[in-house]
């Protein structure tokens, strides 16, 4: 039996230089309708976790966090190593599985935050490499509750694709600065501000009712200087975008290493996620934490095609 549904405005943020999105959120305003869902990984400790959250939250530019000028940091080194870290990770991992946990919180229009509501996922990430060096990334969710709604009827997708920023593909669009040496869970830690330069390149586009709109991002990422993972994101938008009234991205992101079950091979991956967000009159915090992961691994020859008549720009 076919049931009418009400108007959705769905806010979708896709990877713009190929046909592939980052993130993805969808506000549907029919409580009978089943959205899509959201992505992030197994638990993570910040070294700043907020037990409390407050709005607003504090912008990645409001203060540097403090670092050491020795050693010095060389740049080119770093995002050479980081992004060659991003490449081994997406040739070495097929897929991956876990149980995500999201706590939900919306806000009032004074900044108080409402009562947490909690929803459990099985969650599966398909992530390959094409031959033109974009990404395919592909997410999927089954809810243990309410038919694989998110609370607020509020989807957020896409948040493993943000480490992409420091792939070689999507690197050249962005601006980067190294702050010096600091510190991610008392490990030494390079610590490189990031900010995208042109807009018609923009790694995230956001797309409503049948309209484009690029979205610049800025951030901040902590490199273990030891093993050049990413260990932590920061971002906020460079703009606003007033004609869709996007006031407010903030997102962080932790990162950590995840064993394969039968091997000594590692691989770091999101462990949990703090999303702000202030989109059409919605306000949330968000936070994703994720367990039980199950690793999967690409077989060295095998090969992804592109899908029939993509070109890569």
């Amino acid at each position: 039996m076919n049931t009418p549904t009400k108007a959705r405005w769905p806010l979708r943020l896709l990877l713009f230089s190929c046909p592939l999105w980052i993130w993805n959120v969808a506000f549907a305003q029919n409580k009978s309708s089943t959205p899509k869902s959201a992505a992030h990984a197994p638990k993570a400790s910040k070294p700043n976790a907020v037990a409390n959250p407050s709005w607003p939250p504090t912008d990645v530019d409001d203060s540097v966090p403090p670092v050491s000028s020795t050693p010095g940091c060389s740049l080119p080194q770093v995002l050479t190593r980081a992004g060659r870290r991003i490449e081994i990770l997406v040739h070495d991992l097929e897929r991956f599985t876990a149980t995500e946990l999201v706590h939900h919180q919306k806000v009032d229009k004074s900044g108080k935050l409402h009562e947490p509501e909690t929803s459990r996922f099985d969650y599966l990430v398909f992530l390959s490499p094409r031959p033109s060096g974009m990404m395919n990334v592909e997410e999927f969710r089954k809810g243990f509750t309410r038919q694989d709604q998110f609370p607020d009827h509020v989807n957020t997708e896409g948040t493993p694709s943000l480490v992409l920023v420091f792939h070689p593909k999507y690197a050249s669009n962005f601006s980067f600065t190294c702050e010096g040496l600091g510190k991610w869970h008392e490990k030494p830690a390079w610590q490189v501000r990031f900010e995208e330069r042109d807009a018609r390149r923009a790694l995230i586009a956001l797309i409503m009712g049948g309209h484009i709109y690029n979205v610049k991002i800025r951030g901040r990422a902590w490199i273990l200087a030891d093993s050049s993972e990413v260990a932590r994101l920061e971002t906020d938008l460079v703009d606003t975008i007033p004609a869709v009234k996007l006031r407010l991205d903030h997102q962080s992101v932790e990162y950590g290493p995840v064993r394969f079950p039968k091997s000594k091979v590692e691989i770091w991956l999101p462990s949990s996620t703090e999303l702000y967000m202030d989109f059409q009159g919605h306000r949330f915090y968000r936070r994703h934490t994720f367990t039980n992961f199950n690793l999967f691994s690409v077989k060295i020859d095998q090969q992804i095609s592109d899908p029939p008549g993509y070109t890569a720009e």
